[in-house]
């Protein structure tokens, strides 16, 4: 498999070129603008004859790098070796190089037995993973695009609709979505009562749940985001300590000693009136959850590449705490996949942060739409004094419906 590089006037022009030369195989690794033009890179088998016309397209270099003069046989591998430095042959086994597909099934945060311990190396591993099942996905993602677009019949649209439909596939609906989209629009007169209509169908099938209201308890908010799951903690609690004027509140940040929240938490809660804790391991938590046993409030704060251990063993000291997935509103649906379809976590609900006008969280609803996990809560700024607010499957779409350019809508 090699990589290869296509320069042309726009996107669709280099898609025509390599949909030509290397058909519905090739996979693109990036597109960017670059002089005025668009570069796209794709990972391809490169077939018989196609060396040549790869000749007038390529963009000679006075001096190519070794590394792109070494073929390999698989593109997954390549990546492990660069990565990884692995000095062993490509070819050879490495009990140690396990290639991740995307089967549809539940896939563990953290599953693999690394050589050296080391948060370093296992955040490594678990980005390479995340990445493989990105590329599984880019490849469905471009055959279902071609099928839409042979499928689709523009000239029966309106040009309000037309501009509309344009609109939705520059902002990143996945192929599925779309799929429905089209026959909702085909069916409608005017934008508007598209966008209703829209709105209403993924609305439909996404679950809602009113957490805010009257939140009590021990209540978990977890991801991957870092200091975004103590922001949304922080401004949950200070938002509960307003609306319910009761001070008995408190926040817990449930992390390994080599977590770098923790001064962010600090600031926060001196910042914000909060109450703030550190628990660096299970007993320390324990001890923290009896001394606040009769506090209103106790918000956990945890995530990183312990996201499910953390969770096991918060769920063995306090069973009936509520667990939230915070999720940013622009992530994969892959990387969403992986938390909503992970058996091991019971989700009570998913929250949203980073919800900003340009954000269109398509990926993110066809998850949503995909699972059984309600939607809760969702924030647009990265402030603590900013609330976040109750959101259902209707008002995300919608919203991000509304949020397109406004010479579509």
């Amino acid at each position: 498999m090699e990589l290869q590089r296509i320069l042309a006037k726009d996107t669709r022009s280099a898609m025509e070129q390599i949909h030509h030369l290397f058909g519905s195989d090739a996979l693109v690794v990036s597109n960017k603008n670059t002089r005025g033009k668009t570069e796209v890179i794709v990972a391809i088998d490169v077939a018989p004859g196609a060396k040549d016309m790869l000749n007038d397209l390529q963009v000679a270099a006075k001096d190519t790098p070794p590394a792109m003069k070494v073929e390999h046989n698989d593109f997954h591998q390549v990546m492990e070796a660069k990565i990884f430095n692995r000095s062993s042959s490509l070819t050879g086994s490495d009990e140690y190089l396990t290639p991740v597909e995307d089967t549809g099934k539940s896939v563990s945060l953290a599953t693999e037995k690394p050589r050296h311990e080391g948060n370093d190396y296992l955040k490594t591993r678990e980005l390479v993973d995340l990445v493989k099942l990105e590329f599984n996905a880019i490849r469905r993602e471009l055959n279902m695009s071609q099928q839409i677009e042979s499928d689709i019949n523009l000239s029966d649209m309106t040009p309000e609709l037309r501009d509309f439909n344009n609109a939705l596939k520059a902002s990143g609906m996945s192929s599925p979505l779309r799929f429905l989209v089209n026959d909702i629009i085909d069916k409608q007169e005017d934008v508007s009562t598209a966008i209703e209509m829209i709105s209403s169908a993924f609305g439909n099938t996404i679950p809602h749940q009113n957490v805010l209201q009257g939140m009590n308890g021990v209540q978990v908010i977890a991801g991957r985001l870092g200091v975004e799951n103590s922001i949304m903690c922080m401004r949950i609690a200070k938002q509960q300590m307003s609306s319910q004027q009761d001070n008995r509140v408190a926040v817990i940040h449930y992390a390994d000693k080599e977590s770098d929240n923790w001064h962010q938490v600090q600031v926060l809660g001196l910042h914000s009136g909060i109450e703030t804790h550190r628990a660096g391991t299970c007993a320390m938590l324990s001890q923290l959850l009896e001394e606040l046993s009769d506090y209103k409030l106790v918000l956990i704060d945890t995530g990183g590449i312990s996201l499910e251990h953390n969770l096991q063993e918060i769920n063995e000291l306090t069973p009936n705490a509520k667990k939230h997935l915070l999720l940013a509103a622009d992530a994969s649906e892959t990387s969403a996949n992986r938390y909503l379809t992970n058996k091991a976590i019971a989700w009570d609900s998913v929250m949203l942060c980073q919800f900003e006008s340009d954000v269109y969280p398509w990926p993110v609803i066809s998850a949503l739409m995909a699972s059984n996990v309600p939607l809760s809560t969702v924030s647009s700024s990265s402030s603590v004094s900013q609330h976040a607010t109750t959101v259902n499957g209707y008002t995300l779409t919608k919203q991000s419906l509304l949020n397109l350019p406004a010479s579509s809508i």
